[in-house]
C-alpha cells in the first residue's frame, strides 16, 4: 500500500481525501495538513514537515501563496508529488532547480483539461504552435495579481470581455489561482514562453471553458471542455480533483490507456 498525504483538504483536496477514505486500490491515505480546514477526515492533520515524513507519495492542493514552499520541501525531502498549482512550477523556477539535484517525480494531473494525451505524443512532432483560451464568470477571476494592477472591476464586467492576452509564463503570474490549466498546457507542449494564452470574463455564463489549439506540420489538435465552477472553489472545478483520482488509479490499474 502506498501512503498517501494531501497538502491542503480545500475543494480540491477534500474530494481526493474522501476518495482514499472510500478506497482506492494500493493507497491508503495517512495523514493530511490543513490548518484551516473542516473536512471530516479520519487521519491526523499535522505540519509540513510530518505530512512529509509520514507519506510515500505527496498530493499538493494548496492555495499558490503557499504551494512553493510545500513543493520544494517535498522536492528536498526525495518524496513524489502531485502538483496541481502547476503555475507555481512557472513562477518559482528555483522548483525545477531543486529538482534536478532531487530524486522526485512531480506528477502534473489534467487538471481541469482533456487533450493533454494528444499534446504528449504531439510533442514528438516539433509543436508548431500551441493556444489555450480560457473563458470564466467574472467573480471567478476576483483578487488575481494581474486584475488587481490593471484596476479591473470584476462585478462591473457586462458583456464578454477579453482580459488578458500574452503566454502563459505572464498569464501564470497574473493570474496563479487560474491559470494553472495554461501552465499544465505548457509542460506538457512547447514550454512557458511559446504557449499563447487568452483569459476572457464572461457574464453570461456560469462554466469555466477551456479550448486549446495545437499545431505540427502533421496534426492540429482542437480540443474544448466546459466544467461548471467548484461550488467551494469558483476560480477551480469539479474535474480538478477527479484528474488527480484518476492519475492515482493509473499508476495502480492493471491496464492503463494514456
Amino acid at each position: 500500500m502506498v501512503k498517501v498525504g494531501i497538502a491542503g483538504v480545500g475543494a480540491i483536496g477534500g474530494a481526493v481525501a474522501r476518495a482514499l477514505e472510500k478506497g482506492l486500490d494500493g493507497y491508503t491515505l495517512t495523514a493530511i495538513s490543513d490548518p484551516h480546514t473542516s473536512a471530516p477526515v479520519s487521519v491526523p492533520n499535522v505540519d509540513f514537515d510530518e505530512l512529509i515524513s509520514k507519506a510515500d507519495l505527496l498530493i499538493e492542493c494548496l492555495p499558490p501563496s503557499i504551494a512553493p514552499e510545500f513543493i520544494a520541501k517535498v522536492l528536498e525531502a526525495g518524496k513524489d508529488v502531485i502538483v496541481i498549482s502547476s503555475a507555481a512550477l512557472l513562477i518559482h523556477s528555483e522548483l525545477l532547480d531543486i529538482h534536478k539535484q532531487s530524486t522526485s517525480r512531480i506528477i502534473v494531473p489534467s487538471g481541469a483539461l482533456v487533450g493533454l494525451d494528444g499534446v504528449n505524443a504531439m510533442k514528438n512532432m516539433n509543436i508548431k504552435s500551441a493556444k489555450i483560451v480560457s473563458t470564466k464568470p467574472p467573480k471567478g477571476f476576483t483578487g488575481a495579481p494581474y486584475v488587481e494592477k490593471m484596476n479591473i472591476d470584476v462585478n462591473k464586467i457586462d458583456t464578454k470581455m477579453r482580459i488578458f492576452e500574452g503566454n502563459a509564463l505572464e498569464a501564470a503570474k497574473g493570474f496563479p489561482a487560474n491559470v494553472n490549466v495554461a501552465a499544465t498546457l505548457s509542460l506538457a507542449g512547447i514550454g512557458p514562453e511559446k504557449t499563447m494564452v487568452e483569459i476572457w470574463a464572461d457574464p453570461a455564463t456560469n462554466r469555466n471553458t477551456h479550448e486549446i489549439v495545437v499545431e505540427t506540420e502533421f496534426s492540429t489538435l482542437r480540443s474544448s471542455i466546459s466544467n461548471a465552477p467548484d461550488p467551494a472553489n469558483p476560480k477551480s472545478s469539479v474535474l480538478a480533483a477527479q484528474s488527480i483520482i484518476a492519475a492515482l488509479q493509473g499508476f495502480s490499474d492493471k491496464l492503463v490507456v494514456l
